[in-house]
């Protein structure tokens, strides 16, 4: 009888993708531990952060203000001002390190600039672009088309749910 072929290894897994907050084109633009972190690699990296609760708001409110590569000054919005505590700080932080941008963190409460987005108002205006996403994907749907002619319905845009990104 043959000898059985004895079983192939297992395929070592891939190394999972590094997570890089502020892709460009230019090697200068990307943060690094030694780099600063610009207010755009703040909003592409926010989510990645994985901040949560009392926290995530407070973070949610700041627009970068300067990082040097050690201290990442945050500008918080004067409205907010009353949520600071050192936890939020250290939580930050401890946020930072995690995606590879070891940081001090310092808030300044200041007005903010009303031409830059915080990540709250980024994530309104995308809320409010998937919602006209949806309710015109509806308008143009010919099954809701043949029931506003047949039955005279109408769509009640504040009802209309986007489907969750995930």
């Amino acid at each position: 009888e043959p000898e059985p072929e004895p079983e192939p290894e297992p395929e070592p897994e891939p190394e999972p993708e590094p997570i890089h907050p502020h892709p460009q084109a230019t090697p200068s633009a990307s943060p690094s531990s030694a780099g600063p972190l610009d207010h755009a690699g703040w909003l592409k990296c926010f989510d990645a952060l994985g901040l949560g609760g009392l926290t995530r708001n407070l973070a949610a409110h700041c627009q970068v203000e300067s990082d040097d590569g050690a201290t990442l000054v945050l500008r918080l919005d004067p409205s907010q001002s009353a949520m600071q505590a050192e936890v939020h700080n250290q939580r930050i932080e401890r946020a930072l390190t995690g995606i590879g941008l070891p940081r001090k963190v310092r808030f300044e409460v200041a007005a903010l600039d009303a031409g830059i987005e915080t990540p709250r108002q980024q994530e309104e205006r995308l809320q409010q672009e998937r919602h006209a996403e949806a309710v015109d994907l509806l308008y143009r749907d010919p099954n809701i088309e043949k029931l506003r002619h047949a039955f005279g319905a109408t769509l009640i845009e504040s009802t209309v749910k986007p489907a969750s990104h995930s």
